[in-house]
């Protein structure tokens, strides 16, 4: 049986990885599910298993109708109350019965069966996505053949280059409250056969190897996650999730008003995922700390903000300070049922080109189990040349000459854990020395298991 929360990481990595944005309160790519109605019957139901120790361990608190909930988040507690069913009073059997009825296509998908036989959680869990895709670029000016920059397709001109790649997670359970996880990505070039590499088979260079390694748990109402892991504060203004960066630790607690602290290192430059050499050091350790804090708003809208704290030792001439500061705060807002509206604001402590922020819209929400469902993204971003780590997950480089212009991206499933996403981007430099365009359009085709 697929462990619930390691579920909920491949949903989430692979659709922020894919479109960019981590779920309704992000600004990147749509969640895969729709939010559970305020005042539906289920908030109360998984609250009062929640209360009587049935649904433990998860330092959430309580589900409230102050704040919308996906279905795939309440689906996450069902499977918890369905593991723990044998502790569960007579009424509460009944109750998680009705319950896991209700969500039976979120169940589905995370793989949880509510038969008997199949409710223990297994040691090894094995998940991922295997991805086709193709990605132009056409750039002018000075953009143009800068392809080799941003890792993720090190080419050294322009044009088109087709791949195919398999992100592959593994994940141990030491025990209730502990398990271990395992990331493991590797790209290769349709026309070579080689990792990314026209030159040999099996040269590794960008292709992302041991991306993430680390213990996720809990100590009692705190969320807990120790090693090498992705991180994406707020918005995704200073750093987008995807970047797999931080080696050290993050603390994180709170339902309703969440609050994560994160303390190490973020990596130093890497061809896997462009960062801003001029904020991040390649030459020198990054220490990294950074707190961030979300709270709702109203049913509707979200509040977040981000602040993040980089020193290093000086001797790396490229970057603009031993001693980095970024902040962020930003909304999103409901309009209606299927469209959202987002905005964010941060800047750093540079002198010049030290502003950022991200304005779009989200339209709809694809669902991973729901042939013919779609999710859209549209959003206008500009980060200037010293203020972002990297505000971007699109395949994209030179964030030290700042990018400025619109970006479209999209997922439309075809069949259940099956269907495309895609990116447009037109974006110029704000430093006012380089000139032309970075213009690319990727689409893939991905097939979650």
């Amino acid at each position: 049986m697929v462990t619930h929360k390691l579920k909920q990481k491949l949903l989430t990595l692979a659709v922020v990885s894919l479109v960019g944005f981590a779920g309704i309160a992000s600004a990147a790519a749509p969640n895969p599910f729709g939010d559970v109605p305020a005042r539906h019957w289920t908030y109360e139901a998984v609250n009062k298993l929640i209360r009587e120790g049935v649904i433990d361990g998860e330092g959430t608190g309580s589900f409230t109708d102050s704040r919308l909930v996906t279905r795939y988040e309440m689906a996450q507690m069902v499977a918890r109350a369905l593991w723990n069913k044998e502790k569960a009073s007579g009424a509460d059997q009944e109750l998680i019965d009705k319950l896991a009825a209700e969500f039976a296509n979120e169940l589905n998908t995370l793989g949880v069966h509510t038969d008997a036989a199949e409710k223990k959680r297994e040691k090894i869990t094995v998940w991922g996505f295997l991805h086709l895709s193709g990605q132009g670029w056409d750039n002018s000016g000075d953009f143009q053949n800068s392809t080799a920059a941003t890792g993720d397709t090190p080419h050294a001109n322009d044009g088109f280059y087709p791949a195919i790649g398999i992100d592959l997670f593994i994940s141990y359970r030491v025990s209730d409250a502990w398990q271990i996880i395992i990331e493991d990505e590797a790209v290769r070039d349709l026309r070579s056969g080689g990792y990314w590499s026209p030159e040999a088979e099996g040269i590794v260079g960008a292709s992302q190897r041991a991306g993430q390694m680390y213990a996720d748990g809990t100590m009692g109402a705190t969320a807990v996650k120790a090693g090498r892991f992705d991180y994406g504060a707020a918005y995704g203004l200073m750093v987008a999730a995807g970047r797999k960066g931080i080696n050290g630790v993050q603390l994180a607690s709170g339902d309703k008003y969440k609050k994560t602290f994160t303390y190490g290192y973020f990596r130093r430059g890497w061809t896997g995922n462009a960062t801003n050499p001029k904020l991040i050091s390649s030459q020198t350790d990054n220490r990294y700390a950074a707190f961030g804090y979300d709270a709702p708003l109203a049913p509707d809208a979200n509040f977040k903000a981000a602040y993040h704290n980089i020193t290093n030792d000086g001797s790396d001439a490229d970057v603009f300070a031993d001693h980095i500061r970024l902040w962020e705060v930003g909304a999103d807002k409901m309009i209606g049922k299927d469209l959202q509206l987002f905005a964010t604001y941060g800047q750093s402590n540079a002198g010049t080109q030290n502003k950022a922020y991200i304005a779009g819209v989200n339209y709809k929400r694809a669902d991973l189990s729901v042939p013919g469902s779609y999710g859209l993204t549209a959003r206008y971003i500009r980060a200037e040349a010293q203020s972002s780590i990297a505000p971007d997950n699109y395949w994209v480089s030179k964030y030290d000459w700042g990018l400025q212009g619109p970006e479209l991206s999209g997922l439309l499933m075809f069949d259940k854990n099956f269907g495309m996403t895609f990116w447009l981007v037109s974006l110029k430099a704000t430093d006012g020395v380089h000139s032309g365009k970075l213009k690319t359009v990727k689409a893939e085709l991905d097939y979650f298991f």
